[in-house]
């Protein structure tokens, strides 16, 4: 019984000729992808040297430089599937996102909430970087302020990673610890 490869080859046959129908529109929309990809960089280095010379700290102008670059890339990216499928709209998209960021959100809360923890950080600047500061029983001497979290080095030189919504829902003592690293002495309590 001899196969008939006949309707797979047609099948194939219409699949390779609808991609190359595609390629001219698969070839301008990676242009487009690239043109906003560079875009996003110059709109990063403009936020973040606005944000700078305004006298705010370069943690938050690193933080709105790639809020900035992202929202860029990812418009860039809808513009360049809209035009390889026509038929595709962001609002289809927003919808389908709209049903599953609900899961999306549960599932990534703690993660949301450290990072609005710290853009709120970032924001109000109730510490600094080189600050001594002390939550939770832990202190050390700020090092760096990220989205996620706070970086500190304790006393003895080990590095301590700790959350924003930790920071940012709990009692911090600013500059307490110093005194005591100075004098080698306790404060008076």
């Amino acid at each position: 019984m001899p196969i008939d490869f006949s309707n797979a080859w047609k099948s194939g046959s219409r699949i390779i000729d609808f991609v190359i129908s595609l390629l001219p529109n698969i070839i301008l929309a990676i242009i487009i992808l690239v043109l906003f990809l560079f875009l996003a960089s110059a709109a990063k280095s403009l936020v973040r040297r606005f944000t700078m010379n305004r006298g705010r700290r370069a943690n938050l102008g690193l933080l709105l430089g790639q809020l900035a670059q992202v929202a860029v890339a990812i418009f860039g990216f809808l513009v360049a599937l809209s035009v390889v499928a026509p038929s595709f709209q962001a609002s289809d998209l927003i919808k389908m996102l709209g049903v599953g960021s609900v899961a999306v959100g549960f599932a990534f809360q703690n993660i949301l909430q450290n990072f609005l923890a710290g853009i709120l950080t970032l924001f109000q600047e109730p510490f600094r970087v080189g600050d001594w500061i002390s939550v939770t029983g832990l202190e050390g001497r700020v090092q760096d302020i990220q989205a996620r979290a706070t970086l500190i080095q304790d006393s003895n030189s080990k590095l301590i990673v700790i959350p924003n919504a930790v920071l940012f829902t709990n009692p911090v003592i600013v500059g307490e610890g110093m005194k005591k690293q100075q004098t080698g002495v306790a404060p008076a309590q």
